[in-house]
């Protein structure tokens, strides 16, 4: 009766394995580690997540808007 037995042992030993890939591929999403990339330039960053996927995004600063509520609000007070 060792078939079973056998079967038992390398389910148990594909399921840790299985876990254990999960397990570090999670650690490699939750961590991703900077890459320096010179042909996007110095405005952008980017990201490799465990190893397989690497992500970019621009850093830039934006320009502040002109704050034009007033304006709108002196107009419905005319109508």
């Amino acid at each position: 009766m060792t078939g079973p037995s056998r079967n038992r042992k390398a389910k148990i030993l594909l399921a840790l394995a299985l876990s254990g890939a999960a397990v570090a591929l999670s650690i490699g999403i939750a961590y991703p580690t900077p890459v320096a990339n010179p042909a996007l330039g110095a405005d952008w960053q980017c990201h490799r997540s465990a190893g397989i996927m690497t992500t970019c995004h621009r850093i830039s600063h934006a320009q502040p808007m002109i704050d034009r509520s007033g304006a709108r609000s002196g107009a419905a007070q005319r109508v």
